[in-house]
């Protein structure tokens, strides 16, 4: 039992370590809202391009994220719908102010 219980947790603890991060988390709310490219998040989030890159590079290999290129743009967008009820869910507790905003999973 001890087994199965925790190869169900690692996963789940998994997606808890990518998002740990101040600015994953924030790419990923951000992301929620609509599809951005790059030079977009640096704008919001008030980084470099480099941090926002190494970034974006981790959630993709969590496979909670996807790029869609467009012209000369990669447009990043959310890849794992279960992370908007998660969010959602974050926002009802820890940022009430924000809870109702509009959010989509791409």
């Amino acid at each position: 039992m001890k087994k199965a219980m925790i190869a169900k947790a690692e996963p789940v603890a998994e997606l808890f370590s990518c998002i740990s991060h101040p600015f994953r988390l924030l790419m990923v709310c951000l992301l929620l809202r609509r599809e951005m490219f790059v030079n977009e998040l640096i704008t919001e989030l008030g980084t470099t391009k480099g941090n926002i890159s190494q970034h974006l590079r981790v959630l993709s290999a969590k496979g909670l994220i996807r790029g869609r290129r467009d012209g000369n743009r990669i447009f990043y967008g959310i890849k794992d719908p279960k992370l908007a009820s998660l969010i959602a869910k974050v926002k009802a507790l820890y940022c009430p102010e924000l809870a109702g905003e509009k959010e989509h999973a791409s």
